[in-house]
């Protein structure tokens, strides 16, 4: 098995853990503030989402630094000058920097949450949509257009459906 398919295996794979665990991250935290409080059997369901959540970003950015490798030894650096590719870099570190505040509780949930699904499913998108026909520039104001969306939709779903005011119980 060559370097590039080994690395575009565990590259999808960190992708669909990561977009997987990001939302249903969300999922069972708005199921389980349902009721105002995280009860133990819904905190083990949210740890164990958001430690698929660190496996993704774990392997999305040991293969993504494969790839920076392989481009630089097989001559193909014009690869990491693509707007794709740096758009898909600067997800990258969003999602890494997101996780970081969301774990020290240095943003607010509402906030984080938006940013983790976004971000996730813009690299997912990114990675499919091979000949996107987009400036680094366009894809970034798209990126905080749908950021804003999603936060928007998230807190519309949120006061519709959750009935208490949350409280996380530690």
């Amino acid at each position: 098995m060559s370097w590039n398919i080994f690395l575009t295996i565990a590259h999808i794979v960190g992708t669909v853990l990561g977009v997987g665990g990001a939302t249903f991250a969300e999922i069972f935290y708005m199921k389980a503030m349902k009721d105002g409080h995280v009860d133990p059997t819904e905190s083990d369901f949210l740890k164990t989402s958001y430690r698929v959540l660190r496996i993704g970003m774990i392997l999305l950015i040991l293969s993504g630094f494969g790839y920076f490798l392989l481009f630089r030894i097989e001559g193909k650096e014009f690869l990491l000058y693509n707007d794709r590719f740096l758009a898909k870099v600067w997800l990258t570190i969003i999602i890494f920097f997101n996780a970081l505040l969301i774990q020290t509780r240095k943003i607010p949930l509402w906030l984080g949450g938006a940013l983790s699904i976004t971000s996730w499913y813009a690299a997912l998108v990114l990675g499919i949509w091979r000949g996107i026909p987009a400036s680094l520039f366009a894809i970034t104001l798209w990126y905080i257009a749908a950021v804003l969306v999603v936060a928007l939709i998230l807190h519309v779903i949120r006061k519709a459906y959750l009935k208490a005011p949350p409280q996380i119980q530690q």
